[in-house]
């Protein structure tokens, strides 16, 4: 395809999906506007191409999770994904932008 393999800049928003409380189900959820992140020292920036949203996150949109994660809203759930690195943080050696990665997390 066009343009692969050229360096893109990276854009300044991005789309999330997030809740801003406890409670609400599929309806809490909202589509929103935030700022692309810039990569910590050990981190990388992925351009997602795949999410799921599993068990352990509507468990702790529900709150049943609170003991253990305080809630700090507005929240975006995200456990297992998949992408591709855009921009390495400092200190980031094994990968470099271009490289196609899978991801489960853990908030």
């Amino acid at each position: 395809h066009a343009g692969h393999g050229a360096a893109m800049a990276t854009p300044r928003t991005m789309r999330a999906v997030q809740y801003d409380k406890y409670g609400g189900g599929a309806e809490g959820l909202k589509h929103v506007e935030v700022p692309v992140p810039s990569p910590k020292k050990g981190e990388v920036l992925l351009k997602m191409e795949a999410a799921s949203i599993n068990p352990i996150d509507w468990k702790i949109q529900k709150g049943m999770l609170r003991p253990f994660l305080p809630g700090k809203f507005p929240f975006t759930p995200v456990g297992d994904l998949a992408g591709e690195v855009v921009e390495l943080g400092s200190g980031v050696t094994n990968f470099k932008p271009g490289d196609k990665v899978i991801s489960i997390s853990f908030p």
